[in-house]
């Protein structure tokens, strides 16, 4: 990953974010409101149908749609719509004319006439409509966190905005139609249940009286209003359709393929150019596209590769592909630490593990087994990788993804750092553990010793001669006491746990929330080093080559003992049809598939000149059975 030093300040991220984004989303909230009229046309025509007569029903929709309030809701509409488009706010409601039209109508009943002090009453229908509205966008809402839908996904091949969204226009129309059905039903049954209480309360604020000819709608005979169920369901498509237009518009602009410069003759550019982009701390949009620009160059443009190829004037050094292959590099170490945090994270079962590894000898790392994990959960804490390409893609910072890992690694310290922080920890002195333990070592007796001194208190410290100097408070140890009996009495409940535990399903694709940068570092990495037998002139890539199949290997034997664990090889059912796109659900599937498919590439180029390149002993073994095509 790229250093501290060389992440550039929050305006700079910002200025290359406008430049690269700007336009696109100006564009994307352009033509939401542009569709606007369109579909109030269309609403306002449909909401006012009459088959009867055809020629009055066209001309009074006509009527309306030049008329001063239907232009002045466009123009909030429109404003709304743009909110919705910077912030991500996605509220409103839209009231159809006629009886639904105000919150308060004279009252029809005889009593009410005949009572001088109460000639207004509430319109029930118009309450709820507005009611249908609120629950309509905060369902929208949720269902879009519950959904994923700020989840970007890529299109694999590159086509035309008009066509993607042409494709998708009938797709969403009638995925539109089908929520807002069902929005619809589980509103009635809320009102059914709960609408008193709001009708209540709006009417003694506003001192309103209860039209008596009119029947409430929190009763099957007022529910049954087709006419009332029509309208309230016509809004919600409206409202849905424009919601998920201004949605699709800005997934397919933002997308869209960007062509980085590989190198630049001013210095003023350079901020702009691949290698600056992917060894920098760009917004993680533009870090997928910068990987997405690779990948495509690698395959299609020639004379882009040989930009990558060149020699730096002055100095002949290879600075293009240096700065390239090194973050192709951190990525393919990243994911391997990722996988061989949680395989092992899987392996402890919430266990004590005292491990050495020949690159780090007599280093044992002993952290507590937790009391209120469950052989169900993945014994591992959830990692903040970015969850998926959310809307959190805009954010300045990309960082690695923090694992807590039982284990130590051999792949460097940054794991071991962010192990150590469980010893620092405040832990209980109480702390029980379920099961004997399944490892021993030769150094039991030190792992035990470390064990105890992680299970002092905070009040508790040691001195160098390891005597202890404190001890905790009476009441400090009952509190604690009484926390872990609370915890293991929870822990037993198997409903609560059902609710509190994570999914299986969850921790694997949190491991592969990011894949897509991965794949796409695996496919420009193994095109340009395949592309170099024959176009690199100057053999920059043949240096680095051997530590290229290395960390590729490397990443293949992690790959293939992850997909040994349980539920890793399960595949989530694809649902095909769907306005909301999975596919992030099977990235790992389609990370394993790059990764043997990228060694191929490699060695189905170079052949046996590959015998010539050193490599360990078992990375040789593996090496041969790719070029015999035994994998």
């Amino acid at each position: 990953m790229a250093t501290a030093g060389s992440r550039p300040c929050l305006g700079g991220s910002r200025d290359i974010l406008w430049r690269v984004l700007g336009w696109r989303i100006v564009t994307s909230i352009v033509w939401s409101v542009v569709l606007l009229p369109l579909c109030t046309t269309v609403f306002i025509i449909v909401s006012s149908i009459d088959l009867f007569h055809p020629i009055q029903w066209l001309s009074d929709s006509f009527n309306d749609l030049y008329s001063s309030y239907v232009i002045f809701y466009l123009l909030l509409l429109s404003v709304v719509l743009v909110i919705i488009n910077i912030f991500n706010v996605e509220f409103y409601t839209v009231i159809t004319k006629g009886p639904y039209s105000f919150l308060v109508v004279p009252c029809t009943d005889t009593e009410s006439l005949d009572s001088p002090a109460a000639q207004t009453c509430l319109n029930e229908r118009h309450l709820f409509f507005l009611l249908a509205g609120t629950f309509m966008g905060y369902s929208y809402s949720l269902l879009y966190f519950i959904n994923n839908m700020n989840y970007l996904p890529f299109p694999i091949i590159q086509q035309y905005k008009f066509l993607r969204f042409r494709r998708s226009l009938l797709l969403l129309v009638k995925h539109s139609c089908v929520e807002s059905l069902f929005l619809v039903r589980n509103f009635c049954i809320l009102y059914y249940f709960l609408g008193h209480i709001p009708r209540a309360w709006i009417s003694t604020a506003m001192d309103l009286r209860k039209d008596k000819q009119l029947h409430p709608l929190d009763t099957v005979s007022g529910l049954l209003n087709l006419s009332l169920l029509y309208h309230v369901w016509l809004c919600g498509v409206f409202v849905l359709t424009t919601w998920y237009i201004s949605w699709i518009l800005f997934k397919i602009y933002v997308t869209e393929a960007h062509l980085f410069p590989v190198q630049t003759s001013f210095a003023e550019e350079s901020d702009e150019c691949l290698p600056k982009i992917l060894n920098s701390n760009p917004p993680l949009i533009i870090k997928y596209l910068a990987l997405q620009d690779l990948m495509l160059l690698s395959q299609y443009s020639p004379s882009r590769r040989q930009e990558v190829f060149s020699l730096s004037q002055p100095g002949g050094h290879p600075h293009n592909w240096t700065a390239i292959s090194r973050e192709c590099l951190n990525l393919f170490n990243e994911m391997t630490q990722k996988l061989i945090v949680y395989q092992e994270a899987a392996a402890t079962d919430g266990r004590v593990l005292c491990s050495s590894y020949p690159g780090e000898p007599k280093k044992l790392n002993c952290p507590e087994e937790i009391t209120f994990q469950t052989p169900k959960s993945s014994q591992m804490t959830q990692p903040s990788v970015p969850p998926l390409v959310k809307t959190s893609l805009f954010s300045s910072k990309l960082s690695t993804p923090d694992v807590v890992s039982p284990l130590g690694t051999p792949f460097g310290s940054s794991v071991m750092n962010r192990v150590a922080g469980i010893f620092e920890s405040h832990q209980t002195p109480q702390l029980r553990r379920r099961e004997p333990r399944l490892w021993t070592s030769a150094s039991g007796k030190y792992c035990q010793q470390m064990t105890e001194f992680s299970n002092l208190s905070p009040s508790t410290s040691v001195s160098a001669e390891g005597r202890t100097v404190g001890q905790p408070s009476l009441i400090y140890s009952w509190i604690q006491s009484k926390r872990e009996q609370i915890k293991n009495f929870l822990s037993k409940r198997v409903l609560i746990m059902y609710f509190f535990s994570k999914h299986p399903e969850a921790s694997i694709q949190a491991v592969f929330a990011d894949a897509q940068m991965h794949i796409w570092a695996l496919e420009g990495l193994s095109h340009l080093v395949a592309a170099s037998f024959t176009e690199d002139r100057f053999g920059v890539v043949q240096t680095t080559l051997p530590v290229i199949l290395n960390a590729l290997l490397t990443l293949q034997e992690a790959v293939d003992k992850y997909f040994k664990l349980p539920h890793a090889s399960s595949k989530p059912p694809r649902i095909s049809g769907s306005l909301v796109d999975t596919s992030y659900k099977t990235l790992r599937f389609a990370f394993r598939a790059s990764l043997k498919t990228a060694i191929y590439r490699i060695t189905t180029t170079f052949g046996e000149h590959l015998n010539a390149v050193q490599a360990s002993a078992e990375h040789q073994k593996r090496l041969q059975q790719f070029l015999e095509f035994k994998e």
